[in-house]
């Protein structure tokens, strides 16, 4: 199948599986799965390259010397926060503020808790700081919001602290926050000197604020430098290990790993923190680039895999990134997609409350191992997967392409235990319960989503993707009022997908007040100094100027807010008219969110930070269509099955399966159908109709 030409590998590592997509320069897409190896991660890429090329007919050296770039999310970073594994930190603060990351917020004691634990406050605890006291030193200093320098820095107590933190308390790793570097780096740099000075060797990872967020907010901006520090010897020495590897195996392309904010970098340009998140960006990016090629303005994206449902939005084309996004219970400030998760997948546990008697589904799940009852690897806890096989929607004898055998028997054994006997129920219909529950935990999350932006979910389309995405979204989306759910090819391995095919981006976000009419020149002068800067890092990427496109953001608040609207800019710099137009474009957003009337422009309005993102275009072929296949689909039908349905009537209904790859574009199917690829299955409802498209078929009419 291969020809001589320049492959692209985007490889996603997650927690059960690391998957890999090969784009060719024919258009194909190579899609495949390896078991992640925790110990060393690396070891399971090699191995998902290794699997790629078997379906390729190339060996893995073959495949790598042919490949321009390999693009790489992971849960490295991600992986070290959960399981506490970075290592030790010390924090150099503005003296005075030391207690700053421990005292938190007020809404710190349930920052990232989900809403079961947060409604239990007498067992609420403020999460482990990464920092403890007795590794926390203050420096004289004091430089205010305005960037002017009101206390010099002591220098001798600076060194002091930072002896003190190398020597006597044995740090592998020193994070400096000072209190408003983000508006006057100066004494931040002027420790950055002492340091070189002191440890020449580099021994240690430093990491300065300043480089990581110009925002304001010094709890957040500490925590940023405290992560990243922490997680940041761990995630050098997994890509350096990667890296040397990938060579060794023929490899002379471009190493480029994937990040938050949903581009990716050269490896010697990425901050560790970036990696945050980068396996659900991977899924944000190839929902923009189909909707793209389909024309799709407002999309909401539904990933729903082993343990977690994460879903994002694409509104007008663009998607959002979070303010302060939330990480094992830490407010940071980065440039992270906006992406809201909960613990409902495939192996999240069923249960009956011992003190009501309510079935209850989540958070908690039963992980890989042991996984679902059904797995047949020791899992007692009735699963979702466990009640999908009971209903007849998963073929047990077909699970991860045939890789793997369920038990039926023991599912249902299980759910009559622990979940139909207490209830005295049928066990069918106790799993029934379950997918219900967990449907409407799905729908409750994106419903939360949408209306917060202004809109309603029926404007949206739907992407369905992740292993049990597709199970699961005709139900959802019908409690929504959504009428159209896409299903694609690679939905199985999307987030691997997205990656390779992600352009490279830098991004800065400023803080800054400028109340309006602003002046326009001061405007042009502080996006100039931004994009100067990023033009700089997209040197170093290898671009020329002409070749950077630039993505403007003004954050907009009326006078006295905490928090405000951001909003795309259209215009590269502005003069008067452009400036006027800033505020009606701020008053209808403003509306659009929060009602006719709610605002108020009498208080004035001000921009309150600038997003500037730099991105370089990285070359995608355009994929193949499948074959020309039409009219009747009977050629695809692989047999028919009992399958319970809950909508419109609760009762088995004889329902045909049909092999995706049989299909092809023109093929229309009533439902009920199911849909089988090898990694993932689709429910087509009762009243639904499936449209085959290229490389995507929609379930419309739910």
């Amino acid at each position: 199948m291969a020809q001589r030409g320049s492959f692209i590998i985007g490889v996603d590592t997650g927690g059960t599986f690391t998957d890999i997509v090969v784009l060719t320069d024919a258009g194909e897409v190579v899609m495949s799965k390896a078991p992640t190896t925790p110990r060393d991660f690396s070891l399971g890429v090699l191995a998902a390259i290794g699997e790629a090329a078997r379906q390729m007919d190339l060996g893995t050296r073959d495949l790598l010397s042919r490949t321009a770039m390999v693009k790489h999310g992971s849960t490295v970073a991600t992986n070290a926060l959960i399981t506490r594994s970075g290592v030790k930190v010390g924090l150099i603060t503005t003296k005075g503020f030391e207690d700053t990351t421990l005292i938190m917020r007020a809404i710190g004691r349930v920052d990232g808790l989900p809403e079961e634990e947060v409604r239990h406050t007498m067992f609420v605890t403020k999460p482990e700081p990464l920092v403890p006291r007795e590794r926390i030193r203050g420096v004289k200093e004091r430089v205010d919001y305005q960037g002017q320098v009101l206390v010099p820095l002591d220098l001798e107590g600076a060194t002091q602290a930072v002896r003190e933190l190398v020597e006597e308390e044995q740090v592998e790793a020193v994070a400096v926050s000072l209190l408003h570097a983000w508006s006057n780096p100066v004494h931040e740099r002027a420790i950055q000197d002492l340091i070189q000075t002191l440890y020449p060797d580099k021994r240690i990872f430093w990491c300065f604020g300043s480089d990581l967020s110009r925002v304001a907010g010094e709890y957040a901006r500490a925590n940023t430098a405290i992560m990243n520090s922490y997680v940041g010897p761990t995630v050098q020495r997994y890509l350096g290990n990667l890296e040397v590897k990938l060579r060794e195996e023929g490899f002379a392309g471009r190493l480029l790993i994937m990040q938050g904010n949903g581009g990716v970098a050269h490896r010697e340009q990425v901050t560790p923190i970036a990696n945050l998140q980068s396996g659900p960006a991977g899924g944000m990016i190839a929902s923009a680039y189909v909707a793209g090629l389909m024309g799709h303005k407002n999309v909401i994206t539904t990933d729903m895999g082993g343990t977690s449902f994460d879903v994002g939005l694409i509104t007008e084309g663009y998607w959002r990134y979070a303010q302060e996004p939330i990480f094992e219970r830490f407010r940071i400030l980065q440039p992270i997609i906006d992406i809201e998760s909960i613990g409902a997948g495939g192996g999240t546990i069923a249960r009956v409350d011992q003190r009501t008697g309510r079935l209850l589904v989540g958070p908690q799940s039963a992980g890989a191992s042991p996984g679902p009852v059904c797995y047949g690897q020791g899992g007692q806890e009735v699963t979702v997967t466990d009640a999908d096989l009971v209903l007849g929607i998963i073929d047990p004898n077909y699970f991860l392409g045939g890789r793997q055998i369920l038990d039926k028997a023991k599912a249902q054994a299980a759910i009559q235990e622990k979940i139909a006997g207490p209830m005295r129920m049928d066990p069918v219909e106790a799993a029934a319960g379950i997918h219900d529950i967990i449907n409407s935990k799905m729908s409750d999350l994106i419903r939360r989503q949408v209306v917060r932006t202004g809109y309603f979910p029926e404007e949206f389309v739907l992407y369905a993707f992740g292993g049990a995405g597709p199970v699961h979204a005709a139900g959802f989306a019908a409690e929504l009022g959504i009428g159209k759910i896409y299903v694609f090819a690679s939905s199985p391995v999307f987030s691997a997908f997205g990656i390779a095919a992600a352009d490279i981006i830098h991004t800065r976000v400023v803080s800054c007040q400028y109340r309006l009419p602003a002046d326009p020149a001061a405007l042009n002068q502080r996006l100039e100094a931004i994009e100067a800067e990023l033009g700089q890092a997209m040197t170093g990427e290898g671009f020329r100027r002409e070749e950077v496109g630039f993505r403007r953001f003004f954050t907009m608040r009326y006078r006295r807010q905490t928090a405000g609207v951001e909003i795309p800019i259209p215009w590269d710099r502005f003069s008067a008219p452009e400036v006027a137009s800033l505020q009606e474009t701020f008053e209808k957003k403003y509306e659009e969110l929060y009602g006719v009337g709610a605002g108020y422009t009498k208080a004035g309005i001000e921009i309150s930070a600038i997003r500037v993102d730099a991105v370089g275009p990285v070359g995608k072929p355009a994929l193949k269509p499948q074959g020309g296949k039409t009219g009747n689909a009977s050629a695809a039908l692989k047999g028919r099955r009992q399958v319970f349905f809950t909508r419109p009537e609760r009762k088995f209904i004889d329902t045909p399966v049909y092999d995706y790859d049989r299909l092809g574009p023109g093929h229309v199917m009533p439902g009920p159908a199911i849909i089988e690829l090898p990694f993932t299955t689709t429910l087509v409802t009762p009243g639904a109709r499936i449209l085959l498209g290229r490389n995507t078929f929609t379930v419309v009419g739910l």
